[in-house]
């Protein structure tokens, strides 16, 4: 891929340069004889037909300077050109990651008055069973979803507060991407239980 860009990338440079060669025999050399002509500078009374006396093998050296002259102009354009279109990608790219950005935002906003507000009942109701219960299959139960609620309210978190959109692979053989918010979940849920053992104690 990388030889591929490579290779792209001198023959855009080579077609550019090969314009502005051409330009600068084809045009430059003759309109610059041409100025001489009117102005006088050539002592040989040049007339506007003998303009084709700029391709005369005599005028090979001349021409050879305006050619490479026009290729380095069209290595110019080549250059400016180049550098726009990375301007208008990067503009592209970020203006696509403000809206995704967005989009999530919108998005945590619902989940959150949905999901965050049934956690706090299923929160509300494991607590009000263990005081309840002495079973130690039910309280593990209920340990295991209090356990995935906090979890729940720890994506939520990482979801909200999250800057820059960040994927990584669902699977290691599918194509389909996640948000990748792993580390700030382990965090929360972290200092979770930090808390947690502060009140305990």
């Amino acid at each position: 891929m990388k030889i591929q860009f490579i290779l792209s990338y001198i023959k855009t440079k080579l077609f550019f340069f090969s314009i502005g060669a051409l330009v600068g025999y084809v045009v430059f050399h003759p309109y610059t004889m041409l100025v001489y002509s009117l102005t006088g500078f050539l002592h040989d009374g040049m007339r506007f037909k003998d303009l084709f006396f700029s391709f005369n093998m005599t005028m090979l050296l001349m021409g050879g300077a305006f050619a490479i002259l026009g290729g380095l102009i069209g290595l110019l354009i080549a250059v400016i050109i180049e550098k726009q279109k990375q301007i208008y990608t990067v503009t592209f790219e970020n203006e696509k990651k403000k809206a995704a950005l967005e989009t999530l935002q919108q998005l945590m906003v619902t989940l959150s008055h949905y999901l965050l507000n049934a956690n706090m009942v299923i929160g509300g109701m494991v607590r009000h069973c263990k005081r309840t219960m002495s079973n130690e299959d039910i309280l593990y139960s209920l340990e295991v979803i209090a356990e995935q609620a906090k979890k729940i309210d720890a994506v939520m978190s990482a979801l909200k507060k999250i800057t820059e959109i960040k994927t990584v692979k669902y699977t290691a053989e599918g194509h389909a991407l996640m948000i990748d918010i792993s580390k700030e979940i382990e965090e929360l849920l972290s200092k979770d239980q930090e808390n947690a053992k502060k009140v305990s104690k």
